[in-house]
Formats: C-alpha cells, structure tokens, sequence
C-alpha cells in the first residue's frame, strides 16, 4: 500500500513538473513569434515611411526639374503671338532682332543646332520663321507657322529668308570679272583690285530704302577710305548724266559706276536693293548682305582686323 501511495505521488509531482514546464515553453514561444512580427510590422512602416518619405521626395525633385523645364523653354522664347500678329509687328520685330548673315547659333523646331545653310534653307519653305531665343547667345529656332493665314505676312517672311539664302549661297565664290568706269572716269577692273578689299553698294535713284542709307555709308567711307588697301565701289541703274544730277543734291562718298543693271542682275544676282557685298583679297564674296546695319557688322567682324593689318604693313 506504501509504495502504491509512493508511486502516486512521484507521478502527481512530474505532471506538475511536466505541466509547468510545457506551459512555460508555450508561454515563451508565444512571446518570441509575437516579437517578431511586431519589430516587423514596426520596421515595415519605418521603411515604408521612409520609402514614401523618398518618393514624395523623387516626386517633388522631379516635379521641380520639369518645373523648371517648362519654365525655361517657355522664358527661351518671346511673345511668339505677338510678333506674327501681322506684317507689321514681324518688320518691326525682324529689324530689331534678326540679322540672318550673322554668325548665329541655328536650331531646328526641336531645339537641336543645324547648319547655317539646312536652317536658311528650312526657312525657304515658308514653314517657318526663325526666332531669336532670350539667352546670351544669339541663338535662332525655326518656329513653324502652318496656322497662319496672312498671305502678306507670309509672303513677307518667305522673301526674307529667299534673299538671305541666295546671298549666303553667293559667299566664297569668286565676284565675276568686272571692268568698271566710273561717273568721274576712274577704271577699276578685276586685275586692278586683286589683293585689296572692296566693299561695293549696289543701288538705284529710285530706291527709297538705298537713299535712306546714304548717310551711314558715308560714315563708313570715312572711317576705312584711309586705308590704302580698300576701295569702296557703288554700282546703279542710272545712265551717268541722271546720276550727276541726282548726286549734286543727295550727297554719297562712294565711287559711282552707271548702266550696271545688267552686271547686278545677272552676274551678281541681287536680289533687292540696297545690296551689299564685301570683297576679300582673293576676289572672293566674303559676305553678301541686304542692309547698312548688316555690312557694318560684317565689316566690325570680318574685315577689320584684315584693315588693321593692311594698315600696320602699309602706312
């Protein structure tokens, strides 16, 4: 009986051994898979947050950047609307800003830079017409102009870039042989002038705008005659008597050569008046331009420091 007793109770103590120490067990590896998908859960929204935190960051990075795109095409260009508006606003515009001999930077409608004669070429389409961009740079884009209706002003655009075409074709190629006499019996030939520039005005009595630029032209006669190595030559329509007569009440410095109609038309190939040509040393067109304003921004960038080195050798 004892020892039944006896057995009872060691059995009784190890289940109550046992019991505790499998609900302890359980206990614990409740609490350890509960730790885990807390820190988890925690670390998830740290990261998510963090992520979102990157990502609002990207967003507002990236929504700054194509912010700041916008903003700059948009600041490159001026009132677009506003200068072909009509024939008038693009004349005003077009005299101000555009000089299509430059030495401009050439871009196409997507902002990427040509050459000269692709983007005058373009322009000759009547397509486009060329913008200057607001920046330090002379920069000029062929912006299209499908939408507009003004035949004039179309027409007016398309003859602008026609001439500049024409007249950039003309550069480096050899001025055709001459043999001149002019109003006052000075000959000037093609023999005679080689090795010396020759800056040369083509004109007639009854073109307003060439009358218009007499007062500049002598300003520029002044300012280079003294070179020994220049001539400065003016070729016109006129027969030599109505020329005398016309000059005795309009004052040009310029030599004037008669009857050249023909020479300036044809071989010369001027496609309105005034024109203007710059002569290199070779007998070569070095530049070919349609204004005043633009020959003396040639002459400035062009043949100046040949003048000043003429000069330095000569006198």
């Amino acid at each position: 009986m004892k020892n039944i007793l006896i057995t009872i109770v060691t059995m009784a103590v190890a289940f109550g051994i046992t019991f505790y120490v499998l609900s302890n067990f359980h206990k614990q590896n409740d609490e350890l898979d509960f730790l885990p998908e807390e820190t988890t859960a925690l670390n998830s929204g740290t990261q998510s947050s963090e992520d979102s935190s990157d990502q609002n960051e990207d967003d507002t990075n990236s929504s700054s950047d194509d912010s700041n795109t916008i903003t700059s095409n948009s600041d490159m260009f001026p009132n677009v609307d506003t200068i072909l508006a009509g024939s008038d606003e693009w004349e005003t515009y077009f005299k101000d800003n555009i000089n299509l001999s430059s030495d401009f930077i050439p871009l196409d409608t997507d902002g990427e830079e040509i050459e000269k004669g692709d983007f005058l070429s373009d322009l000759t389409s009547g397509n486009f017409a060329p913008i200057k961009l607001l920046s330090g740079d002379q920069m000029y884009q062929l912006y299209p102009i499908d939408d507009i209706k003004d035949k004039g002003l179309l027409s007016n655009i398309k003859n602008k870039a026609d001439i500049a075409y024409s007249y950039f074709s003309k550069e480096s190629t050899k001025l055709p042989e001459f043999n001149f006499e002019d109003i006052n019996g000075n000959r000037y030939s093609s023999a005679s002038t080689n090795g010396k520039i020759i800056i040369i005005t083509c004109w007639h009595i009854n073109s307003k705008p060439s009358i218009k630029e007499f007062p500049k032209l002598n300003r520029l006669y002044d300012k280079y005659e003294a070179y020994e190595d220049v001539i400065f030559l003016s070729l016109a329509f006129d027969k030599s008597d109505k020329l005398l007569q016309f000059l005795t009440k309009n004052e040009f410095r310029y030599p004037v050569v008669a009857n050249q109609k023909s020479y300036m038309d044809d071989e010369i190939e001027a496609k309105q008046y005034p024109t203007h040509l710059i002569i290199d040393e070779d007998g070569n067109i070095e530049k070919m331009v349609s204004s005043v304003t633009q020959l003396e921004a040639a002459l400035q960038k062009i043949a100046e420091p040949d003048l000043t080195k003429f000069n330095d050798g000569g006198m």
